[in-house]
């Protein structure tokens, strides 16, 4: 009898994490490293099986969820497109190197429709029957879920909310951590190469008052201009829940997602005033959701 439990793993633009899963969530704790996504897809690819392989050793998994950064072919499992913040990603056949590597069948999605779905089905959006949920982290991408299933689009890309076009250039490049920390390094005159989102965090309590306003300004800026994306997507699907998540969003906590749950109030149409709330599982969330759609698949 095949078992009900699965490896996922979760490759992003800055780390990568995988763990057991089953079909009611986690099993044990996550296994966490850092993407070093510079090194190339080839190298992100080969950490990423050896991760896999580390969380495998001694259970009875029997089969691998791969959620990964860019956009994947349901149908083959091969990224057909990253962005700069996965270089050399796109073109990478994830459900045929996992399964050679690793010997168990395979299954690769998106990273943030895998978090959509552990959300929609087991965390936030649980109660709910139509789920969108906003992933901001290295990027920003988004997921929409309807009484727990994904929904995923005619090529497999709904939910680029990344990519929609706010103020001159897209919300990812305003919003996410990268985003963030380059406002924050122009706001307080530093130098761009030497900031990042942990020290947005870190100034806003700082004994500079200069510097704890810039870190408070960026923030509610970021939460604005992404606040009125979400609140156009909201009115086109009238979702009833909307999930925000995402190590940028998390490490960002109440004042970004006050930002947002703002805007969405202010601009969403009255019938279609969804409440704006935290994600719930964390970092393990496109875990769960990539280890819950690998056992489905079987």
């Amino acid at each position: 009898m095949k078992s009900g439990v699965a490896v996922g793993v979760d490759i992003g633009g800055t780390k990568m994490a995988a763990g057991l899963v089953g079909r009611n969530g986690l099993l044990g704790d996550l296994r966490i490293v850092a993407t070093e996504a510079s090194s190339g897809g080839r190298e992100v690819l080969r950490r990423a099986i050896g991760l896999a392989q580390s969380v495998a050793s001694n259970s009875q998994a029997s089969a691998v969820g791969i959620a990964a950064g860019g956009w994947v072919e349901s149908s083959s499992g091969r990224v057909v497109f990253a962005t700069d913040l996965l270089p050399g990603w796109t073109g990478i056949k994830l459900t045929a190197e996992f399964e050679r590597a690793n010997g168990l069948p395979a299954l690769a999605v998106n990273d943030v429709h895998a978090m959509g779905l552990a959300e929609g089905r087991l965390g936030a959006g649980v109660a709910h029957v139509i789920c969108l949920t906003i992933a901001v982290g290295t990027g920003i991408g988004g997921a929409f879920t309807v009484e727990g299933e994904l929904f995923r689009g005619a090529h497999g890309m709904a939910g680029a909310v990344g990519q929609i076009w706010s103020g001159g250039g897209t919300i990812e490049s305003q919003a996410s951590g990268p985003g963030i920390a380059a406002a924050f390094a122009r706001c307080a005159r530093l130098n761009r190469s030497r900031v990042g989102l942990p020290d947005v965090v870190k100034a806003r309590r700082s004994p500079d008052g200069r510097l704890r306003e810039c870190a408070r300004r960026v923030t509610e800026q970021a939460g604005t201009a992404l606040g009125h994306v979400v609140a156009g997507v909201a009115n086109a699907i009238d979702p009833d829940v909307i999930v925000i998540g995402g190590g940028a969003a998390l490490a960002l906590g109440s004042p970004f997602l006050r930002a947002i749950r703002a805007v969405v109030r202010d601009q969403a149409l009255p019938p279609m005033r969804a409440e704006v709330v935290p994600a719930r599982l964390g970092a393990a969330a496109g875990v769960i959701g990539a280890g819950l759609l690998a056992l489905e698949s079987r």
